[in-house]
């Protein structure tokens, strides 16, 4: 079977990213998936249904900390059959929220994890993937998974808030600098919503002290307003494979 779509998804254990890889499990697919643990039922989940999925285990903290990502990079590549591929993507969805809390509070070394996951890592993975496929005229897409909180300030989440809203940053110069090659990759950094995961679930767990908007997700989590992973990611990757993706480089999947 050729293998037209070549997937590449960072954070993919669980979460938002376990229900983007299921929605990806598809026929000519081909996916690569990196988490610091492995998923056995959504490896279990592909081999039933014929879908080639390679796991790597990689803390993307590590990983920046090296400054291995291109070489990386050209690993995970050469798992895939991607330069024959008419669709190569990359989803930078991998993520953490702490350290919660007044700026003043938080450790140095939690902060500088912080930014390695959520800022630097999909940074250099992104350089490193624009390299190694610009020479390629497939269909190649990237999708940042962004928050509100890049475009909101929140007190507590002054990491986090930071972080997004570089990527949102990032993203828009990078579909500048693409729009003027011949085969140029097209990006978006996309806010999923306010998802029912484990993330959610550490905010209302830090209290008010820490983070002054707790009541207001204690709430949302409280009348089911909490969006699904599933239903959340199915928007995303509908979006992702839409003709109009990237047209609107700073995106919001609810108001799409």
């Amino acid at each position: 079977m050729a293998i037209t779509h070549v997937t590449i998804v960072t954070g993919a254990s669980r979460g938002l990213g376990e229900a983007l890889t299921q929605r990806l499990l598809a026929p000519n697919h081909q996916l690569v998936c990196l988490a610091r643990k492995r998923n056995e039922a959504l490896l279990q989940q592909a081999a039933t249904l014929g879908v080639q999925l390679t796991w790597v285990e990689q803390d993307l903290a590590e990983l920046t900390e090296s400054g291995g990502a291109e070489a990386f990079m050209k690993e995970l590549l050469s798992r895939t059959a991607y330069q024959s591929a008419a669709h190569i993507r990359l989803i930078n969805n991998a993520g953490m929220l702490d350290p919660i809390g007044a700026a003043s509070s938080n450790a140095s070394e939690d902060v500088a994890r912080h930014i390695a996951v959520n800022l630097t890592a999909p940074l250099v993975l992104s350089a490193a993937f624009l390299r190694e496929t610009e020479h390629l005229s497939s269909d190649k897409r990237l999708m940042q998974i962004s928050s509100g909180a890049g475009r909101h300030p929140y007190a507590g989440w002054s990491a986090y808030c930071a972080t997004k809203a570089g990527l949102d940053h990032f993203s828009r110069c990078v579909k500048l600098e693409q729009e003027g090659l011949p085969h140029g990759a097209r990006i978006a950094s996309v806010a999923p919503g306010v998802i029912d995961t484990a993330m959610q679930a550490t905010i209302r767990s830090a209290g008010e002290e820490r983070f002054p908007s707790h009541a207001r997700f204690v709430e949302m989590y409280e009348t089911g307003s909490l969006t699904l992973p599933q239903e959340a990611a199915g928007k995303l990757i509908a979006y992702l494979e839409d003709d109009r993706f990237g047209e609107e480089v700073i995106a919001d999947i609810r108001n799409w």
